[in-house]
């Protein structure tokens, strides 16, 4: 009975520690990548019907262009929110340009969302 009880609690110890892990960690790689996807995809769709279907197209045409991106490292911004530095590569009209660019990360009910 007694290694039941300490098997037990050996459990439920462990899933606190994963639950508060898992709440505290910084976005991934992939996390950054759909984050920054989504972010373009809305702002095409609000440029498309503010301004055309052409300005809407712009936008997804500059999200096809992100070659690489790639997460360099995160410092914590208040509760659930982490500022990253990304390096993107894009190629537009056969140039291609890479730098690092600092970007704010928020985790909602639905995932990592990119925000200004």
């Amino acid at each position: 009975m007694f290694s039941a009880n300490k098997s037990v609690k050996t459990v439920i110890v462990s899933m606190v520690f994963l639950a508060i892990t898992a709440c505290s960690s910084e976005p991934s790689d992939s996390d950054i990548k759909t984050a920054v996807g989504n972010q373009m995809k809305a702002e095409a769709k609000a440029m498309a019907e503010m301004l055309g279907s052409r300005a809407g197209r712009e936008e997804e045409e500059l999200l096809k262009n992100i070659k690489n991106m790639k997460k360099i490292g995160c410092k914590a911004d208040g509760d659930n929110a982490y500022k990253c530095d990304v390096e993107l590569e894009v190629t537009r009209s056969g140039t291609t340009n890479k730098g690092v660019i600092p970007m704010r990360f928020v985790k909602g009910s639905d995932g990592w969302m990119a925000s200004k």
